[in-house]
């Protein structure tokens, strides 16, 4: 009996997972985001407001970059997700322009550029518009 209901219990949680179509798009990303906070190792985050520093990410894999309000980059990017816990998608983003990858994590509101593991700076990008 134990063992039958173990089987329901497995199918009935595989039956509900849903495979997305192709997890590496994340349609939630495009959009413009704007610098509010900056992280770097022992320091606590610095609040950052009105800097100018945005990134404005297009549905066709493109990107701009401003700085102080002006283009400082522009080009392809590309996600690669690693991991996904609950609402927090972990992983590297790659740009072309100039050509780097980074690490980088998304939640619905916020987006992670880099790591502030081994005192390296991690920039928070909050959502300020979808289009």
């Amino acid at each position: 009996m134990k063992k039958t209901l173990l089987l329901i219990a497995i199918f009935s949680t595989l039956a509900s997972c849903k495979k997305e179509k192709n997890p590496q798009i994340t349609p939630g990303l495009f959009g413009k985001w704007e610098l509010a906070y900056v992280h770097g190792g022992w320091h606590p985050a610095t609040a950052v407001t009105n800097s100018g520093n945005v990134y404005q990410f297009n549905s066709d894999s493109t990107y701009v970059k401003y700085l102080d309000n002006k283009v400082t980059a522009s080009g392809k990017f590309s996600i690669k997700i690693n991991q996904v816990q609950d609402t927090i998608k972990f992983g590297l983003i790659t740009f072309t322009n100039p050509t780097y990858s980074d690490a980088w994590a998304q939640t619905p509101h916020t987006i992670i550029i880099g790591s502030s593991a081994a005192d390296g700076p991690s920039y928070e990008y909050h959502k300020v518009s979808y289009k």
